[in-house]
């Protein structure tokens, strides 16, 4: 399987389509949330709003009867209320009333309005948190998933640092869209909506105006966001190499000791950093200059505005007053933030697309384990697995094997042998179909592997091999891998097969001991056996072995060739030989070179025939020191 190739940078709304239905599940809680936005938006432009009736109602009453209180008369044409001239001070003390009585209405629509603004703040943030939330984990489950189910092929040429950059960086950088998109994108678009209502309702010639001048303001957030998106791509690009040059470094933390490579190693990340650290300014240059850009235009046009409406108040134009030009400034004043703030989530929806674009180039590619209904069940070998003129090549131009045919009889042990880079791993890997050959078929009891459910395939397969694998959990739940429904007897019994059992027991925590990072607070030997009780809890039909003896002590070796024994009991087996004196009983031995099979049959027969067997044979015999090839074969 291909890598995902490099392309242009997603557009804004394709990308934001990929998100969205991450939250179709929990559209409750969003529409709750969304109403919550709706009534906090209408809450803050009614905070700036109020100023009008407190200026009408309240305020420049109270000022003029307190001039004409001063100067002995009272305009009234500017109370309202039909007052006589010759009020008496009766009067006035029934106006201060009136007007005392509004002050308190107004206060108290003011103090709910205010009030709201808080309350509605803590719903609506606690909804799109939980939302997003939500949302990242399931896009993070998707493309774990995802991965999980590539086939072998495409894990072969993946980086794993790129594989890492991908369900970490990426996921976090797609999540700010998911902030921001039921969030900020939202909110500020509620509070403008209702604010830009509020202003047409007191002022539709300067809301007009306004929208005249808005377009140049958008015309500089789209250009800045699509350079943002497409230097954000570039920056992701290295966070894969930074976190590719982690896991190399510490990987190989030993060889790095060994040879005294750490200040090289250090050089070498720094030099990744450094490049990851340009790339991340470039984004983070672009986006500042976006939102001075955005501030110098809204503060030129706040002044802009002021300075009209003051101007028409003075030439009795608009039909503006002050209590409606304080008002609208003051609206606009409160939008300021939101459309600040959309020019700012903008550009970090812009940032994120790169993220989403990464994310969804994984969650598109074409997976090969995707089962067909109708598939055959495997249930066992009743007569043997056969190989029909095989063949198989990794890139589709150099063969790897070619014209392969072998029969495996149920229960039979076949040796694969040869020397390194002929093919032996890969042929075994054709068995589980970690890959599928290029040409030919591989056949169970007369039908194709391919038309077995993987699953079913899987259920009867186990592979032991030279580098055992442990999860970082218990001694038992590695055991139980082999298949999760067994009980605690069936793994005990599992761990005295492969002589594992006492030196369990022997642990600080038995069966509960965690074994460390890929089992590292084992030795080899215990590692290997407590995978081979794994592969023994499966009870396979059909047992592939990559020579799990070969990087063992005597000792250790010693245990591991018993449990092997037991663990092949009765089963079909294919081995890969590195020891040759490992192989010696095997009812069959095949020996590859060039990609084929250049000869067949037993230990003894392949001895007395001139060929590469025979060479192998007496150079580990050479090697090893153990006397005079015979019939017998190696020691």
């Amino acid at each position: 399987m291909n890598q995902p190739e490099q392309t242009e940078p997603i557009g804004m709304i394709y990308g934001l389509k990929r998100v969205l239905r991450y939250g179709l599940p929990y559209w409750k809680i969003i529409l709750v949330t969304i109403l919550c936005m709706a009534v906090y938006s209408v809450s803050l432009n009614g905070r700036a709003y109020l100023i009008k009736p407190f200026l009408e109602e309240v305020i420049i009453p109270a000022t003029e009867m307190s001039r004409a209180s001063g100067l002995g008369s009272l305009d009234l044409s500017k109370i309202k209320g039909e007052v006589s001239e010759d009020q008496s001070a009766e009067e006035r003390a029934k106006l201060t009333a009136v007007l005392e009585q509004k002050l308190v209405f107004l206060i108290g629509i003011a103090l709910a309005v205010v009030g709201m603004i808080p309350l509605m703040s803590f719903f609506k943030g606690y909804g799109s948190s939980y939302v997003v939330a939500r949302m990242v984990r399931d896009l993070q489950c998707d493309l774990c998933d995802k991965l999980l189910r590539m086939p072998l092929a495409y894990h072969t040429k993946a980086r794993k640092g790129e594989i890492f950059a991908r369900l970490n960086s990426d996921v976090a950088r797609s999540a700010e869209s998911f902030r921001l998109l039921f969030g900020e994108l939202i909110q500020e678009s509620l509070t403008l909506l209702v604010g830009v209502g509020a202003m047409v309702y007191l002022s539709w010639q300067l809301t007009l105006l306004i929208a005249l001048v808005m377009p140049p303001l958008v015309l500089i957030v789209v250009k800045f966001g699509k350079k943002v998106r497409k230097r954000s791509l570039k920056r992701q690009e290295k966070v894969g190499d930074q976190m590719g040059s982690m896991l190399q470094m510490f990987s190989g933390i030993k060889v790095v000791k060994a040879f005294r490579m750490e200040d090289t190693e250090s050089d070498r990340f720094r030099s990744v950093n450094e490049e990851l650290f340009r790339r991340e300014m470039k984004v983070v240059k672009t986006d500042e200059m976006s939102k001075s850009f955005t501030e110098l235009f809204n503060n030129f046009t706040y002044i802009l505005f002021m300075a009209v409406g003051i101007y028409a108040i003075m030439k009795a134009m608009l039909g503006l007053t002050l209590p409606v030009l304080v008002a609208f400034l003051g609206l606009a004043t409160t939008l300021y933030r939101p459309v600040k703030n959309l020019s700012r989530a903008y550009n970090k929806v812009s940032d994120s697309m790169a993220g989403i674009q990464r994310v969804t180039e994984i969650l598109d590619l074409e997976s090969e384990t995707e089962e067909q209904e109708g598939m055959e069940v495997l249930r066992g070998i009743r007569e043997e697995i056969r190989l029909e003129k095989v063949g198989f090549s990794y890139d589709g131009d150099q063969k790897v094997l070619e014209d392969i045919s072998l029969e495996i009889d149920k229960g039979q042990t076949v040796a694969l042998v040869g020397k390194t880079g002929v093919g032996k791993t890969t042929l075994s890997d054709l068995i589980p179909r970690f890959y599928d050959p290029t040409e030919g078929r591989i056949l169970v009891d007369g039908s194709d592997i391919r038309d077995f459910s993987r699953d079913s395939l899987l259920r009867h397969i186990a592979v032991v091999t030279q580098d055992p694998f442990l999860f970082d959990t218990s001694v038992e739940e590695n055991i139980r891998y082999g298949r999760l429904d067994a009980t605690d007897e069936e793994i005990i019994e599992a761990a005295r097969a492969a002589f594992i059992h006492d030196r369990i027991l022997a642990l600080p925590e038995g069966y509960k001991t965690r074994v460390g990072d890929r089992g590292t607070r084992l030795s080899g030997g215990e590692r290997q056996r407590i995978t081979i009780a794994r592969a023994i809890l499966r009870n396979p039909s059909i047992l592939i072995l990559d020579e799990a003896t070969s990087s063992l002590d005597a000792e250790s070796e010693q245990w591991v060739k018993k449990a092997i024994d037991n663990l092949m009991e009765g089963r079909t087996t294919v081995a890969i030989a590195h020891r040759l004196s490992t192989i010696r009983n095997a009812d069959k031995i095949v020996v590859l070179e060039k990609g084929r099979i250049s000869m067949m049959g037993q230990h003894e027969e392949l001895l007395q025939m001139e060929g590469l067997y025979r060479e192998l044979c007496a150079l580990q015999f050479e090697q090893d020191d153990t006397g005079p090839i015979s019939n017998s074969g190696p020691a």
